[in-house]
């Protein structure tokens, strides 16, 4: 049985919340590659150098637009594509989609930045506090959320978790699709042979390859006008050009490690360093990602471990296992060792795979790192307030956020001594 702590962090959680608050007056929605997000780093940093040992602004490049945007090139391609089938061309129209699919597979799910050029780029910068511990360090925690703000998702709004649905439809037909335009070219190349024969059934063969064809253009007609709805309302409705104020996803994470930073500064482990990271460029994924290609070789050959953190506010936590996704499985480690630490503060947390949507430690998962991520969700299974406009303070409740406030310090400390 695990021995239960006494709780460290104010149960209220009133000066994260005042926190918050003070980004919402004086910044406002953060934008990545924003001035905004420059504005909200700059607090972050100042608010870090009052309890630091050493706080970095770490500066990198990107195209914010790839991330979402791409969704325009993958419906161009896909319209090409239909395009194409309809004057005879089936076997292109088959390379057309399987492209358009392509690109919003190496874009959204792997996260490589293939089309990116075609995006301006913007300049962001990470802000990271380091925090010594009373002895030679001999680990080393990271403990992390993000500033920027996201785009409104007006699907999201309707739709909730159901989007992901309606995105596995459009890919499924898309698949379907490129199979049929295979399949047409094969029973084309087919039938050519047979008109070469002589065989008195040759007609009859003929007429029969002909009905299979038009058995395949009507599926295909239906496919293609499914799957022309789906992605355009996909492009046109999957952002707005409004952005979020983003107070649960996720100042509530900085909030978070920035009250852990407070007092882990005055109650300092003994022989574990603290990273407190507060990452610009998330709601694009290239953020983080900047940051592992930098640190990758240190934060290995010191074993680093990530816990981050996703949208405190909640119903329920979950310690993520697999972010589906971005194809990131986490370290069973720091999962266990995060349900470890919930259960002795007496957090209840759940353990699994986060079936939509993403965070951060994907891109340290992706590359052997250790990590994992707690996500605080509501009871649809997303986020409160998950990129709407309504993601406003006045929205949070401070118990929460202080929760997975005591799960982040009781982690460090079982991180430091180990049972």
């Amino acid at each position: 049985m695990l021995e239960k702590v006494e709780r460290r962090i104010d149960p209220s959680g009133q000066r994260m919340i005042d926190f918050i608050q003070r980004i919402y007056d004086e910044v406002g929605p953060r934008l990545a590659g924003s001035e905004e997000e420059i504005k909200a780093g700059n607090i972050i940093q100042d608010e870090l150098t009052g309890f630091c040992d050493e706080v970095d602004q770490e500066k990198f490049s990107c195209r914010p637009g790839g991330f979402l945007d791409f969704v325009w090139v993958t419906a161009l391609f896909y319209m090409a594509g239909i395009v194409a089938y309809f004057v005879a061309h089936p076997l292109l129209s088959s390379f057309l989609i399987f492209i358009g699919l392509g690109i919003y597979f190496v874009q959204q799910n792997l996260l490589y930045e293939v089309i990116d050029f075609l995006f301006p780029k913007k300049t962001e910068y990470h802000i990271i506090g380091k925090i010594k511990p009373r002895e030679e360090p001999q680990k080393l925690v990271l403990l992390s959320g993000h500033h920027d703000s996201a785009y409104e998702f007006p699907l999201i709004s309707k739709l909730g978790g159901k989007l992901a649905i309606l995105i596995i439809f459009a890919v499924i037909g898309a698949v379907l699709s490129i199979f049929l335009g295979l399949l047409t070219t094969f029973l084309q190349l087919y039938l050519a042979g047979q008109i070469s024969q002589v065989d008195p059934f040759t007609i009859l063969r003929m007429f029969q390859n002909f009905t299979i064809l038009n058995v395949i253009d009507f599926i295909q007609m239906i496919l293609f006008l499914v799957g022309t709805i789906l992605v355009i309302t996909l492009a046109l409705f999957i952002r707005s050009n409004k952005v979020v104020f983003g107070a649960n996803d996720n100042l509530t994470a900085v909030a978070t490690i920035l009250e852990c930073g407070r007092f882990l500064s005055q109650n300092r482990p003994n022989y574990t360093e603290i990273w407190l990271i507060s990452f610009a460029g998330e709601e694009h994924m290239r953020g983080s990602k900047r940051f592992v290609t930098l640190h990758q070789k240190e934060l290995q050959k010191r074993q680093a471990l990530l816990l981050n953190f996703e949208c405190l506010n909640a119903d329920l936590f979950l310690v993520v296992t697999v972010e589906n996704m971005f194809l990131a499985k986490h370290s069973p480690l720091v999962v266990e060792k995060v349900v470890q630490a919930a259960n002795k503060v007496n957090v209840p947390v759940k353990v699994g795979p986060l079936r939509f949507g993403g965070s951060d430690a994907a891109n340290f998962s992706r590359k052997g790192l250790h990590a994992t991520t707690l996500f605080g969700l509501a009871n649809t299974g997303v986020p409160h307030y998950w990129h709407t406009l309504n993601d406003t303070p006045d929205k949070l409740s401070g118990p929460s956020i202080a929760n997975a406030a005591e799960i982040a310090l009781q982690f460090v400390y079982d991180v430091d001594h180990p049972d």
